[in-house]
């Protein structure tokens, strides 16, 4: 897999560069392994500034150390050991922009079904060790999209 953006450069991109990030075409090797999370960047729409979505994703994600484990298919906080969210990676159309990538969903989590059901997530690997994501709810374009976000391996 090519040489992907470093976090750092990740973290200083505008909007328009993650979306042509997002949208451009790469070979598409599943994730494996760990990595710490990070949000690069809110995208602004009238669903995702819901009272309800803007809180639950300020504290899971932006207040709280978060990570994924591609490896057992779970999602973490904190520590590796504290974690939940069991997903299915599906490769295909992005549901939110035009391009391919992986969708993450959560039909066999163990979460309360009202929960699961919310969730989903994309994400697309941009080098061995980065992935790029846009994490939100389970609803379309323009909807389900809230925030950009960055993977880094741990």
């Amino acid at each position: 897999m090519t040489t992907g953006p470093t976090m750092t450069e990740l973290r200083s991109m505008s909007r328009g560069e993650l979306e042509a990030l997002w949208t451009a075409p790469r070979d598409l090797t599943p994730p494996r392994g760990r990595y710490r999370g990070h949000v690069l960047l809110r995208i602004d729409h009238a669903t995702s500034r819901r009272p309800l979505w803007r809180w639950s994703e300020r504290i899971g994600f932006e207040w709280f150390p978060f990570g994924v484990d591609f490896d057992r298919r779970l999602w973490f906080f904190f520590s590796p050991q504290v974690a939940l969210g069991r997903f299915e990676v599906q490769p295909g159309p992005s549901r939110w922009r035009d391009t391919e990538a992986f969708g993450l969903t959560y039909d066999v989590s163990k979460l309360p079904r009202p929960i699961r059901g919310a969730l989903y997530d994309e994400v697309k690997p941009l080098s061995n060790d980065t992935v790029l994501g846009i994490g939100g709810i389970n609803a379309s374009r323009g909807e389900g999209d809230h925030f950009f976000f960055a993977l880094e391996r741990a």
